[in-house]
């Protein structure tokens, strides 16, 4: 931010203006990134924002041959605020309740403890089978995702 106050004051542009510029010109890309857009609507954005045609291909063209880079650079952001610090977990079934249909259903009750970024926080969950297996599909495709990427 300091070269960004450096080069205003060189060039004798407000700075707080040109921050704003500099804001929105990398909450595109990570709004795209976000939104799984692809390079064509990023230049069609762009080009709704006023850029010129050649710019807002040129700009697209830049995100489509570092969309890469970008993704992994996002993913980590992401983890690193959200890391799973421990999981507990029970199997259970159910011996009684007042609804005949619940009796015997077998559940997952974990608990998360996640690291916020700025301390932990525990979050609690009741899964029946079919949703713990659905839960368990997911963090094997997250798996490979990190795999691919890493």
């Amino acid at each position: 931010m300091q070269q960004l106050e450096e080069f205003a004051d060189s060039n004798g542009v407000g700075a707080g203006a040109l921050k704003n510029v500099f804001k929105s010109l990398v909450y595109l890309p990570n709004a795209a990134l976000k939104k799984s857009l692809t390079a064509t609507q990023l230049q069609e954005d762009f080009q709704n924002l006023g850029l010129t045609t050649e710019k807002a291909a040129s700009a697209s063209q830049q995100f489509e041959s570092n969309l890469i880079l970008l993704s992994r650079g996002a993913l980590g952001q992401t983890l690193m605020v959200n890391q799973l610090v421990d999981i507990e977990w029970k199997f259970g079934v159910t011996a009684s309740s007042s609804e005949l249909n619940k009796v015997g259903n077998t559940f997952l009750q974990m608990k998360l403890v996640i690291n916020t970024g700025s301390g932990t926080k525990d979050v609690f969950l009741e899964l029946t089978l079919p949703q713990f297996y659905s839960f368990l599909h997911e963090m094997e495709r997250a798996k490979n995702s990190l795999e691919f990427l890493g």
